[in-house]
């Protein structure tokens, strides 16, 4: 019999195998400290109103304590997110990156979390309207819109900057173009076209009845259209001509403001002068007139379902078919 050289003791009963758990991931908003979302509101405000004095006002805090908060940020992030200089700040490429992501962040924020806001907010639209169209035809058709519907509270905003709805918290948008905006829809609003416009009583004075008239009366340019004026007398077949006196201002409505009081005459857009020349506060002194674009309203196809836009593009289509 051979003795064997190990003792082997008894073996326990198996045990269920130990399983590795994975420890649980922190969600992103358990990341960020209070301290660090103030400061990060405070850049985008910063970036986005292009001035810290800007950003305080709208975040209701001093200058100094957005700066103080800006530069925390900074620290977190390790590197400058604006260079200074005297009574000037520029975003750095790094702050450009970070403000591309804090503009989508809380513009989808003010989108998403608006409808927790109560019953009203449920319906509030928010639109970006190009200034000309807002004053010269939107804002005197919004009685009637509130009449007709008092479930939507619109909150309409003037601008003429690029439409950005990653970082812009707008539901949709007016804007003049050629209707090509990709991965957006749009819907076709009016034509405008460029011509004269003055007040009556200028008009008979000065016996504006061609094209080359214009030279005997003061010339009303648009600064950011300066060659409108070239452009249609082109189109018209005058040649160049050399008004007997100029003034330029900075917008198609101070243009129309100033040929309504007489002081000259002013490239009008026509459909937006309508009611000053029903009212008989301006003429059209010759019919010559040029295409000059048309205005869009363009949203995000991810608004299709928005109650209150659907509402407003019908009431925008009817109205726009009335006129």
């Amino acid at each position: 019999m051979v003795t064997p050289q190990f003792h082997m003791a008894a073996r326990p009963a198996a045990s269920p195998p130990r399983l590795l758990r994975a420890a649980r991931s922190l969600p992103a908003a358990s990341r960020l400290k209070p301290a660090l979302l103030l400061s990060l509101q405070a850049f985008d405000a910063a970036v986005r109103l292009n001035s810290f004095k800007a950003a305080a006002e709208a975040l209701h805090l001093t200058p100094s304590a957005v700066s103080h908060r800006i530069r925390n940020l900074e620290k977190t992030i390790g590197g400058p997110l604006f260079t200074r200089k005297h009574r000037a700040v520029h975003i750095t490429p790094a702050g450009r990156a970070l403000s591309a992501a804090t503009g989508r962040a809380f513009a989808e924020l003010l989108r998403a979390s608006e409808p927790l806001a109560g019953a009203q907010a449920t319906s509030r639209l928010r639109l970006s309207v190009s200034p000309l169209f807002a004053s010269a035809w939107l804002i005197p058709r919004v009685p009637a819109f509130m009449a007709d519907h008092h479930e939507i509270e619109l909150v309409i905003e003037s601008s003429l900057q690029i439409l950005d709805f990653d970082n812009d918290a707008v539901h949709a948008g007016v804007r003049v173009g050629d209707g090509n905006w990709p991965g957006l829809l749009v819907q076709h609003l009016m034509d405008l076209y460029a011509t004269p416009v003055a007040a009556p009583a200028l008009v008979r004075r000065l016996k504006l009845e061609r094209p080359a008239d214009i030279a005997r009366a003061p010339m009303i340019h648009v600064a950011s259209f300066p060659l409108a004026w070239s452009e249609w007398l082109r189109q018209a077949g005058a040649g160049p001509v050399k008004p007997k006196q100029t003034v330029w201002v900075d917008s198609f409505e101070a243009a129309a403001q100033l040929a309504e009081r007489g002081a000259g005459v002013a490239l009008g857009l026509v459909p937006l002068f309508a009611e000053r020349e029903v009212t008989g506060r301006l003429c059209r002194p010759m019919p010559q007139r040029y295409a000059t674009g048309a205005y869009w309203l363009v949203h995000r196809p991810e608004e299709q379902g928005n109650k209150a836009l659907r509402v407003f593009k019908r009431w925008l289509t009817a109205e726009l078919a009335h006129g």
